[in-house]
């Protein structure tokens, strides 16, 4: 290769912009010129790191190409069925029309500048090879990294440069490319290409190194992988290549695992311990320039060491600053605690939902332990906001619970969570000492006048369990006038903590008197002494049991069998165009048998919907396109009514229970007898609590929307939906201030909240200050996943993913996979074959509605939604809690 790389000019050309520069380059290259990979590399190259030499072949070298393609008939059709939720057969579609647009691409020519740029590189590189690699504008972001999308060809000559330089730009226009743009709601507009062509090393070891380990997400581990050679194979993962975790702060190699490498020198470690350290400390030194845990493509050529990229580590979980030890520091460990239970939402939550789940956490602390100050500094406290979730801190916490007993109170919610406390090292996560109002002398002394709070709670439990009659009564009263009195404030003018005060500061009393008596009567005087009663080694008894607990007569079940039957009411091919369907029936344009179910739908379960519980998102009552979709999905469902079901379920529990009755000893009986009493009297009881917050906070939303449009009208937000990312004391303030500047305020508050909210689908039940995800150990047979079983049945059947309940539509016999469930996806059960989900125990959500619609479902499953994608094959056993994967994941 000639040695004047770094003398190539730039070459004007399309836009009047450089099509080509050379990579150590002086100038301030905008990123929508170059792209990611690209400006990385320039990064690194002025800092000082070994990066080869090369050229940028910049998205102007391609402005001719774009500008036909975009205005192609072939690339309507693709911007098309992007902007459409995927049906039965929208991949293939899609994939079909993306194929149609990268033939005509690849039959593109160069005009005279473009065939100049590819002559003077050409030229430049002499007898040698180099590496022609895409540097997309989207690629190698913090939001978004296109890993492994994108097209990389080593060893071209001059000769072949124009041939791989295509290749690379036809990648661009891949189904897998679109389909992560729309995942990642990027534009699919305009498809968009840039180049590194790059020299290319000789090297003798090459491999990723991650200066975070992206296994554990520790930040303070370095992970290394290494093969002999270019490491294209350990990159597309052909190989099992050595790998080495390394502790950033002592040094200490803390794995070292050697890999068969291709079966290519298998019993040799590519890298001496000289080179690990080299390559450890640069890795680390690249973190620091970046601020950011990067991972870094490198190689070593006579022992001289190279870096061929950097990008950001686009998949792992943050940590706020505030929550964070100092590396080396006794490490602090943080929960999750609503991930199967409470709001049920796995990604990040909206801050002013955080907002409010801090506020309902503190009026209950005050119910218990009296008036007083309530810190929310997670790190130094109890509970707090950590960026985008909620967080109790259980370091200092252990001092007053034993783990063991703590995880069999939570196995019935929560299997996962339930292990990790069972396993947890104490020790290690203690805080050296307890806060001073957690110490135990303090909270003894605390009891008499805890329990003289709590005292209207305790002696509605007693009457629920000695004047049954009089609490049935007092039940139905006392929710027969909730809904009169959040309606009393509907129209008041006074400010929005002190409507959201006084609005649950009734629920309180709702739920003193009312719902969390009837509740602890559903789940312990009936589930639970159930279980107690039955032979847990007998399998028929075990069944019958479960058949008791089944066909509930339960607010979720009716809202599901309700969107099924308006289902019904139209014809499917009405279903078709959502939109369309939704002006007619905001017109009321549509059969009157449809109007009314719908009125009578949208007066019980306006305030329900998908991740409910978030004030952010929309409900079935202000955004009908949220149950239309739903509908849409189930008229195609065919068959299956949820209807039938239920009443199948609930001849069936009756059928159970004189069958369970004869088997078990007249003591016994009789126990079974109050047992099933209860179930029956107080089942609804158990989603009661949910719905009332979801009341109350559906007249919150409306009243906060409204405050939001007029300041959209007013100028001071940009969008109605923004009031979510703001605090209850910030829209106090707004109301007060006319000249507080409410984009001021979001700008500088919640930088992290978006980037978690980009950065993670699923944040983890348990992680330290460090980084850490604590998971449970599993064992398992290869090609199995094991989780709890909690609904019966055996069903083979494809995989469908979801991440979120809008995401894609399930199909009837589809293996419905998920991180965790509310509510809300309800309806996305009834087509189902089978249900696995991530998070989970016996009466979480999940487990309930299966069970309720006889669908085989495992849950606990720990990784379930990084083992599993759309199409392969599984069986999913109910009975024993185990997935067999039948076929591959397809490409």
């Amino acid at each position: 290769m000639n040695d004047d790389i770094a003398e190539s000019k730039p070459h004007m050309a399309h836009g009047q912009h450089e099509m080509m520069v050379p990579l150590r380059t002086d100038s301030d290259l905008p990123l929508a010129l170059i792209g990611g990979k690209a400006a990385s590399l320039v990064r690194l190259a002025r800092a000082g790191f070994p990066v080869p030499d090369g050229w940028l072949v910049t998205s102007e070298f391609f402005g001719p190409w774009t500008d036909v393609l975009s205005e192609s008939a072939e690339w309507r059709e693709v911007c098309s069925l992007a902007g459409v939720a995927p049906a039965s057969d929208g991949r293939a579609r899609l994939s079909a029309a993306c194929e149609a647009v990268k033939t005509r691409a690849r039959a593109l020519v160069l005009d005279g500048h473009q065939r100049r740029v590819v002559e003077e590189i050409a030229a430049a590189l002499g007898d040698g090879v180099c590496a022609v690699r895409s540097s997309s504008p989207e690629e190698d972001l913090a939001e978004a990294s296109f890993a492994g999308l994108y097209e990389t060809v080593l060893g071209v000559t001059g000769c072949a440069l124009e041939d791989a330089i295509r290749h690379c730009f036809v990648s661009c226009l891949d189904v897998r490319v679109v389909i992560y743009k729309q995942q990642r709601h990027l534009r699919v507009e305009v498809p968009g290409m840039a180049l590194v062509v790059q020299q290319q090393v000789a090297s003798d070891v090459s491999g990723v190194a991650f200066s975070i380990n992206p296994l554990t997400n520790d930040f303070d581990e370095v992970l290394v992988n290494a093969s002999w050679g270019l490491g294209e194979a350990l990159v597309s993962g052909k190989v099992v290549p050595d790998r080495w975790v390394v502790n950033k702060v002592t040094s200490a190699t803390v794995e070292c695992r050697p890999g068969t490498k291709g079966h290519d020198r298998p019993g040799e470690l590519c890298l001496d311990d000289d080179q690990l350290t080299r390559l450890v400390e640069t890795v680390c030194a690249v973190e620091s320039l970046y601020g950011e845990p990067v991972d870094v493509e490198w190689a070593f050529a006579a022992g001289t060491l190279h870096l061929l990229q950097a990008r950001l580590v686009t998949a792992y979980v943050p940590l706020p600053a505030a929550m964070q030890t100092a590396p080396g520091e006794r490490r602090l460990l943080y929960i999750d605690p609503s991930l199967a239970d409470g709001i049920t939402i796995s990604g990040a939550v909206s801050p002013l939902t955080n907002d409010l789940m801090l506020l309902l956490s503190d009026l209950v602390v005050k119910y218990i332990v009296g008036d007083v100050t309530l810190d929310h500094d997670v790190k130094h406290g109890v509970y707090g906001v950590g960026g985008a979730r909620i967080y109790l801190n259980m370091s200092h916490l252990l001092h007053l619970i034993d783990v063991k007993k703590f995880a069999d109170d939570r196995r019935v919610l929560d299997t996962t969570l339930a292990d990790i406390y069972e396993n947890l090292d104490v020790d290690r996560y203690r805080s050296e000492r307890p806060l001073p109002y957690l110490r135990k002398a303090r909270l003894l002394r605390a009891v008499p006048g805890i329990l003289w709070r709590v005292r209207g709670l305790l002696m509605a439990i007693a009457k629920a369990t000695f004047r049954s009659k009089a609490f049935h009564e007092q039940y139905r009263e006392t929710h027969a006038a909730l809904e009169r009195h959040l309606d009393m404030h509907r129209h008041a003018s006074m400010p929005m903590s002190e409507f959201v005060g006084r609005l649950y500061g009734h629920l309180g009393t709702v739920a003193e008197m009312a719902t969390t008596p009837a509740l602890v009567m559903h789940i312990r005087g009936g589930v639970r002494a159930l279980d107690r009663l039955i032979d847990s080694t007998s399998d028929e008894q075990r069944r019958l049991a479960e058949a008791i607990k089944s066909g509930a007569d339960d607010l979720v079940f009716e809202m599901g069998i309700a969107l099924h039957h308006l289902s019904t009411l139209l014809p499917a091919e009405a279903f078709e165009d959502v939109d369309t369907l939704e002006r007619s029936l905001v017109a009321r344009r549509l059969p009157q048998e449809f109007l009314a179910a719908w009125d009578r739908f949208v007066a019980r379960f306006g305030c329900r919907g998908p991740l409910e519980m978030d004030l952010a998102y929309p409900k079935y009552g202000d955004d009908p396109r949220v149950a239309l979709r739903q509908m849409a999905m189930l008229a195609r469902g065919g068959t299956i009514d949820p209807g039938q079901i239920h009443k199948r379920q609930a001849r069936e529990r009756h059928t159970a229970y004189t069958a369970l009755a004869r088997l078990l000893p007249p003591k016994k009986r009789r126990g079974l007898k109050r047992a099933y009493r209860n179930i029956l009297d107080f089942e609804a009881a158990r989603e009661m609590p949910k719905h009332h917050i979801t009341m109350v906070n559906m007249r919150i939303r409306t009243r906060l929307l409204a405050r939001a449009d007029r300041w959209v009208e007013d100028d001071r937000l940009d969008r109605r939906e923004d009031i979510f990312e703001l605090r209850f004391e910030d829209i106090d303030r707004a109301e007060q201030d006319p000249g507080l500047d409410l984009r001021e305020l979001l700008a500088s508050r919640n930088r992290f909240y978006r980037k978690a909210r980009a950065l993670v689908r699923h944040f983890p039940h348990a992680i330290d200050s460090r980084g850490r995800i604590l998971r449970p150990e599993r064992p398992h047979e290869p090609g199995e996943l094991r989780g709890l079983a909690v609904s019966p049945g055996r069903v083979k059947g494809p995989v469908k993913l979801l991440h979120d309940p809008f995401e894609k539509d399930v199909e009837p016999g589809d293996v419905l996979v998920a991180h965790t469930t509310d509510p809300g996806w309800t309806p996305l059960f009834i087509n189902a074959g089978a249900v696995l989900l991530e998070v989970g125990g016996e009466l979480q959500h999940g487990a309930l509605v299966a069970r309720e619609y006889g669908k085989p479902c495992v849950v606990g499953i720990v990784n379930l939604t990084r083992s599993l994608s759309d199409g392969q094959m599984v069986e999913v056993d109910g009975d024993a809690g185990v997935v067999r994967i039948l076929s591959e994941p397809t490409s």
